[in-house]
């Protein structure tokens, strides 16, 4: 039987991205997959559009959970996966695009390699309007961009460590196996990280196992002006992080 693949969509006040999202999701070629919705609105737009789906022939795969109160992004984030029941799990941020074959294409690969306990693939940016604006550069590894590719989690956690850089991407890139995240998500070697979020989670499962890139781009990041990344201060956020990845590397032998 296939595994069960959670779709995690924590959102905030974009009905109309939101909507955008779930219908990719809906929209999925693998048949055994939950969508699980933690909504942290302060209006019942995003209520709406979830009630609009609920007749959809995927419909009956949909979880909606709405919050009394707006508990923040990362804890939206944890709850979302406190809700699942899958045993695979992929982030869907309320404001990015799942190609229709991306749960397919990435379980599969998973199932079919021992030690793998992530997927990620290329990527596409879109803009507000859902146009393509630019190809993200692929990773540095030159053998990466002309075939799928298994990679040892130790060598690429020292390479994303040293590099302070995400290859793997953001939470909406990676598919992951639940088992294998030994802490809640975006918590660190016991600290919370505040930026890197999806970067912390991603090197606490390269402890595990390796991870694998995938050729085919299967995930749309939209890029847009409201986006928590693109505020003024999310870098000095990401200062704070710094002294939680150095204690992880550490711990983990990557630097004296």
């Amino acid at each position: 039987m296939q595994p069960l693949v959670s779709i995690l969509i924590p959102t905030y006040n974009r009905p109309d991205y939101f909507e955008q999202a779930l219908r990719s999701a809906l929209a999925q070629t693998y048949s055994n997959f939950e969508i699980v919705i933690s909504d942290n609105s302060d209006n019942t737009e995003t209520e709406q559009v979830v009630a609009r789906y609920l007749a959809h022939p995927n419909g009956s795969k949909i979880r909606y959970h709405r919050n009394p109160k707006n508990i923040g992004p990362i804890a939206n984030q944890q709850q979302c996966l406190n809700l699942a029941n899958g045993e695979y799990i992929n982030y869907l941020n309320d404001d990015d695009l799942f190609h229709p074959q991306k749960i397919e294409k990435m379980i599969n690969f998973i199932l079919g390699h021992a030690g793998v306990v992530l997927v990620s693939s290329q990527r596409r940016v879109i803009d507000a309007n859902g146009k393509q604006i630019y190809v993200p550069p692929v990773l540095t590894f030159r053998k990466f961009s002309t075939r799928d590719t298994v990679i040892n989690g130790r060598v690429l956690t020292e390479k994303m460590l040293r590099n302070q850089t995400n290859y793997l991407g953001e939470p909406t890139t990676v598919l992951f196996k639940r088992s294998a995240l030994t802490e809640p998500f975006g918590v660190l070697a016991g600290k919370q990280v505040f930026f890197a979020v999806d970067m912390a989670s991603w090197v606490n499962l390269m402890t595990q196992g390796n991870a694998a890139i995938l050729v085919q781009p299967l995930s749309y990041l939209r890029y847009h002006s409201t986006q928590l990344s693109q505020h003024k201060y999310a870098r000095k956020v990401g200062e704070l992080d710094i002294k939680t990845f150095e204690r992880f590397a550490k711990i983990h032998g990557y630097i004296q």
